[in-house]
């Protein structure tokens, strides 16, 4: 399996997501032949040590140009690849891309301006990543770039998103890694083949993936992989927070953080605000805190993994971990200054490069985001959404309830603070599908 699977390489510093359209298929051939042999392997996170990491993904559209996949046999190509993120209205509905996100305002992906591969390049420094883009960068004749996202280096994040809170703590612990030998009962393993086409999942049942013609085990060590561009309104964000919290016409900052904790579920320094919970904890749950008196139930963290919170609903337990993602990505352009009252907008784009993987399209992330980010009776709530990263109905804005003796209040008017800008589902195959994607027969 390609090591993105198994490494978010965070010793390389820099990374650059390009995006092409497949216009010579032959072309297209003998460059992943030629490149095949420097994509990066996943090797149990052995590739730690190198200064340079490559990734390759194909949507259904790059895959079509390639190779023959009409006539496939019925659940060959799950529906949401074979769509495609905007291919029909009612997954941009599942997925919120409303209003300012929709697909027909996206700057790339979708049908304004599809998307065929994707090369992911990870460097330790900025002239390394440059050297590796223009060795591994396909022929422009053969795949015209559709558009090219830099990632803003690690060390200048700082482990944090542009709204200031640490990020990228809590993720699934995948079984047969190094750190499933480590914490053997976390309460975040999950089995490998819920992200990993060809190995046992969730009810033990092995998951082919996609399948060709002459290439029935093509899936094998495949995983569907998701990519949005989500621009961050920082300004807003934080101005918004101020303005909820002002008393008297006086601003009060720190009761404008104690709010965004409040939105987030967690501390800026990643603390989740549920009782008992340390800033490393990741095995924590919503036992101690069914109310949300700590962690509001309409909180980001709450929404995007809700754990434990459905241990009273009629019928079997949900298991959370059956609808896990595995996240990859990074935060794209220079940090605001914020935590502040009157943050000025200084008109640069910034957000993140959302990535994120996983066998089942449906069920793992477009199920988290419609039955859990944009349903606005999630647990109980009426008329809400996700006060973070949620879609927002037709009057562009939600309320959000924080809960409290002797009575629970609600902040009413939060606008959209993250839009998406483009996206698209694609394919990221085993080393052995994309050797034969190059021709190997």
């Amino acid at each position: 399996m390609q090591g993105l699977i198994l490494s978010a390489y965070p010793h390389l510093d820099v990374a650059a997501y390009l995006l092409y359209r497949i216009d010579d298929a032959d072309a297209t051939r003998q460059w992943l032949r030629h490149i095949v042999d420097r994509v990066t392997p996943g090797l149990n996170n052995k590739n730690a040590d190198t200064d340079l990491n490559i990734n390759i993904a194909l949507s259904h559209t790059g895959l079509e140009k390639l190779v023959d996949v009409t006539g496939q046999a019925a659940g060959s190509f799950a529906s949401p690849f074979a769509e495609g993120m905007a291919g029909r209205a009612h997954r941009s509905r599942i997925l919120g891309d409303t209003g300012p996100s929709d697909p027909r305002r996206w700057e790339w992906g979708g049908v304004r301006n599809p998307v065929d591969l994707l090369l992911m390049v990870f460097a330790r420094n900025e002239e390394g990543l440059a050297e590796a883009v223009a060795i591994a960068g396909p022929p422009a004749a053969a795949l015209p770039p559709v558009a090219a996202l830099p990632s803003l280096s690690l060390k200048e994040a700082g482990n944090t998103e542009h709204f200031g809170f640490r990020d990228g703590i809590s993720q699934p612990i995948l079984t047969g890694t190094p750190d499933a030998e480590r914490y053997p009962e976390s309460k975040n393993l999950t089995q490998l083949g819920e992200i990993v086409f060809g190995y046992p999942d969730g009810n033990d049942e092995i998951a082919r993936g996609p399948s060709l013609h002459d290439n029935p085990d093509f899936g094998r060590n495949g995983t569907h992989l998701v990519f949005r561009q989500l621009d961050q309104d920082v300004a807003a964000f934080w101005n918004v927070m101020c303005e909820k919290t002002t008393v008297g016409g006086k601003a009060d900052l720190e009761a404008a953080r104690q709010l965004a904790s409040k939105i987030v579920g967690r501390n800026r320094d990643g603390t989740p605000l549920v009782p008992r919970v340390n800033r490393e904890d990741n095995e924590f749950d919503f036992t101690g805190d069914r109310h949300g008196y700590g962690c509001p139930i309409g909180a980001h963290i709450r929404r995007s993994n809700p754990r434990n919170s459905f241990a009273d609903a009629p019928g079997a337990p949900l298991s959370a971990n059956r609808h896990r993602v595995v996240r990859r990505g990074r935060s794209y352009g220079d940090k605001l200054p914020a935590e502040a009252c009157g943050v000025r907008d200084d008109g640069e784009r910034r957000g993140l490069l959302f990535l994120c993987l996983n066998a089942d399209l449906e069920r793992q992330f477009e199920f988290i985001n419609q039955n859990w980010v944009n349903n606005s009776g999630f647990l109980g709530l009426a008329g809400e959404r996700d006060p973070l990263v949620g879609d927002r109905p037709a009057d562009g804005r939600t309320r959000f309830t924080v809960p409290g003796l002797p009575a629970p209040s609600r902040i009413h008017g939060l606008p959209r603070f993250v839009t998406v800008r483009g996206g698209e589902y694609f394919f990221l195959p085993g080393l052995r599908a994309l050797r034969y994607l190059g021709g190997a027969r």
